[in-house]
């Protein structure tokens, strides 16, 4: 955040202090019919749910189906590709070094390196229509999840307010709903685990052991290294829990909590054991270390760099050689650089300015015990994402139901926040509220305001003078009922109104100036403008025949751009993607491909456009 957005958000605070009625009628209102509606669990989960399908599918118009664009995005709509046809893993092709590509592997299977847990969803969308409606599906999951699991931990209605706000911040318009990474499978893995341990310590019931199981079996599948830290604090609080009693209620709680959550993890061993056997032809070997075998930078950040490879093209070369290696060095400089970018990256994800209010009750959240088991959850994970060099939010997924957890606790404990004798902390509450609220639809709006009038973008020039007018009036709304007593008891209505659209202009600042500074968390906007493939392969779908697209790279192309990816099968793909390698004869792959048209796509020329290969 810039000084300007500090501004903005110290004077919100403040705005808190004289009089925490701010809106008072309206916000009432709203809250008293939201916490009847959230009284029914079941329909609030629902509800949930709902509400992120429909309103991701109204803006459709708007924001169509992400295209990928990432390595990452490609290796796993392979895997949903592979799963759809019924297999595992793909035999290997032929002619597969003009197919190799990044976290993709080709021997001794054709697979994509990543567990199979994100593919599996992609797959589902798959076999619906769409990789992305596997997408959509999971995040929805993902929100209903995070519903229930707070139904354990807090109050129904404190439950769906947090739900709203997961939608919010991660389900409308975060990469997790706008790409192929993923990032709501985990964190409904989670969540599951969370609200199932919260459920087996006040009742006690197999069904929950069930859930807390399926929950870890999804982590082994989806985030496994990140699972499995996630999970060290639960199950030795588990351990203890049942340990700790007498005989007879030890032996009751190990048949009917641990075994039942013993028996789910088992199977979900086995069958990780099964798929990397099926992938990699061993069940210890997982298909990521088989890639790794191409990377020759560290991994943990007391690793160095092992000695150089030679690949076979030279996008792999300026990848592993030159990309890779510039983003750690083994040092402790590097190191604390690691951690302070890492925490930034996840607090601007997870947190934002307005969810970090509630850490604000933090001494207040150590008064209770289970809190500390949250707690030390967030601080293992937070060492095990450190040690690792590369990170994005998606690798932390499973502390969204931590994190989610201890903002609603927080709060909770901050509404009752009083100062010199006033309650404020419904004050504050609700503007952490109406700016999560806000903040992904405001920015949205402004980027296509921005993309279709340039003179929009002028507004800029005169934000802090249009803030210091909104300040100025609203103060003014707070002091003159002060003078005019009378007045305010007969237009209460009225007042309230004109401060919630003076404060929405506030508001609307921050949003615009937090979207600009983290474009990343938005990735609609390159959706936007950034053609990549989809052109050419529009293009040759609606001409007959069977293609096959030879890419010719530049000396100086960005590897991160990456357009050689195919579908599962290779031979029966109406277009066929492969690369030109220097030094290595294409003749063998055109006379495999013989009956193809066969077409030059370069994409760092034109990346609309083919022509005939001559």
């Amino acid at each position: 955040m810039d000084n300007l957005d500090w501004i903005a958000v110290a004077i919100c605070l403040a705005l808190a202090l004289p009089k925490p009625g701010l809106g008072e009628p309206i916000f009432g209102w709203v809250e008293q019919r939201f916490a009847r509606f959230a009284k029914n669990k079941t329909a609030a989960i629902g509800a949930i749910g709902a509400a992120a399908i429909l309103l991701r599918l109204a803006l459709l118009p708007w924001m169509p189906v992400p295209q990928p664009k990432v390595h990452d995005e490609f290796s796993y709509l392979l895997a949903a590709d592979t799963f759809a046809h019924g297999r595992l893993a793909n035999p290997p092709h032929p002619m597969w070094a003009f197919f190799d590509t990044f976290h993709v592997i080709h021997h001794p299977t054709y697979s994509s390196m990543y567990p199979p847990a994100q593919g599996m969803v992609l797959a589902v969308g798959q076999l619906l229509g769409n990789p992305w409606i596997g997408v959509l599906l999971s995040v929805a999951a993902m929100c209903m999840a995070i519903v229930w699991m707070l139904q354990g931990w807090v109050p129904a209605e404190w439950a769906l307010l947090g739900g709203v706000l997961v939608v919010s911040q991660a389900g409308i318009f975060s990469y997790w709903m706008n790409s192929y990474w993923g990032g709501a499978v985990a964190a409904t893995a989670a969540a599951m685990v969370l609200g199932a341990m919260a459920r087996i310590w006040e009742y006690e019931r197999p069904r929950d052991a069930i859930l807390c199981g399926t929950g870890v079996g999804i982590l082994a599948i989806s985030r496994p290294f990140e699972g499995f830290i996630f999970c060290i604090p639960l199950g030795v609080a588990l351990l203890w829990w049942v340990l700790r009693q007498d005989s007879s209620i030890r032996r009751a709680r190990l048949q009917r909590v641990l075994l039942p959550l013993a028996a789910i993890v088992a199977c979900a061993i086995g069958f990780v054991a099964y798929y990397n056997w099926k992938v990699t032809g061993s069940p210890l070997v997982f298909p990521h270390f088989i890639e790794g075998r191409l990377i020759t930078t560290a991994l943990f950040i007391w690793q160095h760099d092992k000695p150089p490879i030679a690949y076979a093209n030279p996008q792999f070369d300026d990848f592993y050689h030159n990309f890779l290696p510039g983003l750690y060095k083994a040092s402790w400089p590097e190191a604390v650089g690691q951690l302070e970018w890492k925490a930034t990256a996840f607090w601007q994800f997870f947190l934002g300015p307005a969810l970090s209010i509630p850490l604000l009750a933090l001494p207040w959240l150590l008064k209770e015990r289970r809190n500390w088991l949250l707690l030390i959850q967030v601080a293992l994970s937070a060492l095990g994402l450190w040690i690792v060099v590369y990170f994005n939010p998606h690798y932390a997924a499973p502390l969204m139901a931590t994190v989610v957890v201890l903002a609603m606790q927080g709060m909770r404990k901050l509404r009752r926040l009083r100062f010199l004798g006033r309650a404020v902390g419904a004050g504050l509450t609700r503007l952490i509220v109406l700016f999560n609220l806000s903040i992904g639809p405001v920015y949205f709006v402004h980027m296509l305001a921005s993309k279709s009038n340039a003179k929009f973008d002028r507004f800029h020039e005169y934000e802090l003078l249009i803030l210091g007018i909104t300040v100025f009036a609203l103060i003014g709304f707070r002091i003159g009922p002060m003078l005019m007593a009378q007045f305010r008891s007969h237009h209460s209505w009225l007042l309230a109104s004109c401060e919630f659209l003076l404060l929405a202009g506030i508001l609307i600042q921050i949003c615009i100036s937090q979207g600009n500074s983290n474009p990343d968390d938005y990735p609609f906007v390159d959706d936007l403008n950034e053609p990549f493939r989809r052109p050419v392969e529009q293009k040759l779908a609606a001409l007959p025949g069977e293609h096959l697209v030879l890419v010719r790279y530049s000396i100086g192309h960005n590897s991160g751009e990456e357009y050689v990816y195919n579908k599962a099968d290779i031979d029966r793909a109406k277009t066929v993607w492969a690369r030109e390698i220097p030094g290595l004869d294409i003749h063998p792959l055109l006379n495999y491909f013989r009956n193809r048209d066969v077409w030059i796509f370069e994409p760092d020329v034109d990346n609309s456009v083919v022509r005939r290969y001559e």
